[in-house]
């Protein structure tokens, strides 16, 4: 069967939903949350518009509660598993075009989900429907689950182990071409720091007062800020210490040397400073500039007092440009996946209520997360922080051996006359839910990841290829 010709024969259908599916604002809102709709109505609605357009093509389909919901075809005990989410991360600033009003030009379509995950998962909708059409004979059970919660808690995940058996075989478009067979563990510790109140006297008798009153960044612990946002109050400022009419000269020299942009407004004695920079997908922290921290390497620079010079000397001399946990004590690495990774995605304080860091830490795929628990609670505690909850997800290993990931490497290398290599990601999809699953791909070998970013974009004809490669995919572990 010509799986190219096939998938090119669905083009202008697969546009048309695809630009309705990216439509839908499938962001988690609590506020709009309610039985069905466990992570509010943007979500439900991505997954009934899923599932809604394979019940009218003919597919079984099921809701399962609102927490995930599954299409299925073909018969048999064995099931092969597809797994891709709707939900996706908040679309942040910075973007040429409305983020949830797609737009195509220069052979890309522009939307947040284009590429994580909404286009991936309508690709491999579309490759089994090609299965399904072209009536060939199947002996087992295909599935494409989708989920609702993989860019927060994967409680739509939990729920559906509590409600079905998942497939032991399978795959998951969320990640990169050839197959990523191994990935990273996380731990996902919450820091606190008991706020001070800023009320007592000042250490700096004659000198002036510099006093933080809120400082921000960061929404997601998955991605890195690309926004940041602090309010300082300076009291008492005197001529010679950093007089007020250089303090934006001083963070127009500091921007222009980092490379980022931002503002800063006077209002009265109080001060609020906002940067821009550069989000990135967690997994890579390296790949983005977290504002942050880059704001609290600024703003450390001056006399803070107490907490507030705690919190800022933490995020500026230990976490600022640390991607790989060096001053953490936990860097490590290994041959299979590599080095561990530190994202600090949510950052924030208040005098009053303190101060909460919370860190997306992905380790290699050999290490055991206890080990590395145990020596950043010490390390956190050794610097004045307490560690309030610690969520830890394993690393996910398939051999290279075995024999789902021999046929997958014979459809693509039969596609695309690439060597299917292995690889290791940092990323975690749903491919570690089963006992041998792997990533599948969308993005190819030598493009750009722009996940979690702003302007994200999906590469058109790379979809259509991976719609082909998934549909003969699906086939040949089904048949």
């Amino acid at each position: 069967m010509d799986w190219k010709k096939a998938a090119q024969s669905y083009r202008d259908e697969f546009m048309d939903t695809l630009k309705a599916f990216l439509s839908i604002n499938s962001v988690e809102d609590m506020a709009t949350a309610s039985p069905g709709r466990p992570f509010g109505k943007g979500v439900a609605e991505a997954l009934e518009f899923m599932l809604d357009r394979a019940a009218a093509d003919g597919f079984t389909t099921k809701n399962l509660e609102g927490y995930a919901g599954y299409v299925e075809y073909g018969k048999g005990a064995e099931q092969i598993g597809v797994l891709a989410h709707v939900d996706v991360v908040p679309a942040g600033d910075g973007w040429t075009t409305p983020p949830f009003s797609p737009s195509v030009r220069d052979g890309r379509i522009y939307a947040r989900g284009a590429i994580d995950d909404k286009g991936p998962a309508l690709a491999a909708y579309f490759a089994l429907k090609i299965v399904k059409d072209s009536g060939l004979p199947v002996s087992k059970r295909i599935r494409l689950i989708l989920g609702t919660d993989e860019e927060s808690g994967w409680l739509c995940m939990k729920r559906y182990r509590e409600l079905e058996k998942l497939p032991e075989i399978g795959f998951s478009p969320d990640a990169d071409f050839p197959i990523v067979h191994a990935e990273k563990g996380q731990i996902n510790p919450v820091l606190t720091l008991a706020g001070d109140g800023n009320e007592g006297p000042s250490q700096s008798k004659g000198r002036s007062r510099w006093v933080l009153q809120s400082f921000h960044s960061g929404e997601r612990v998955n991605m890195v800020p690309d926004q940041a946002s602090a309010s300082v109050k300076i009291s008492g400022l005197q001529s010679s210490e950093h007089p007020l009419e250089t303090l934006k000269a001083d963070f127009s020299h500091f921007l222009h040397a980092k490379k980022a942009k931002g503002s800063l407004e006077q209002r009265g004695e109080e001060w609020v400073f906002s940067l821009e920079g550069k989000s990135a997908h967690g997994m890579e922290p390296y790949a983005g500039k977290n504002a942050g921290l880059m704001l609290a390497s600024f703003l450390h620079r001056y006399p803070f007092e107490g907490q507030d010079h705690h919190f800022l000397q933490f995020l500026s001399a230990v976490l600022y440009e640390d991607h790989y946990g060096d001053n953490l004590g936990l860097a490590c690495e290994d041959d299979v996946s590599g080095k561990l990774t530190v994202n600090p995605g949510v950052l924030q304080y208040h005098p009053d209520g303190g101060a909460v860091v919370k860190l997306n830490i992905r380790y290699p795929a050999s290490i055991k997360a206890d080990s590395l628990v145990e020596r950043f609670q010490q390390k956190s505690k050794s610097l004045g922080w307490k560690v309030q909850n610690v969520r830890t997800s394993n690393a996910h290993y398939v051999p290279k051996d075995h024999p789902s990931i021999r046929t997958l490497q014979r459809v693509y290398e039969a596609q695309t006359g690439m060597r299917a290599g292995l690889i290791s990601s940092g990323g975690a999809t749903y491919a570690r839910t089963l006992k041998y699953g792997v990533a599948f791909g969308p993005v190819f070998p030598g493009n750009e990841m722009t996940a979690h970013q702003c302007n994200e974009y999906a590469e058109l004809e790379h979809l259509m290829l991976a719609m082909s490669i998934y549909a003969q995919a699906i086939y040949e572990l089904a048949k």
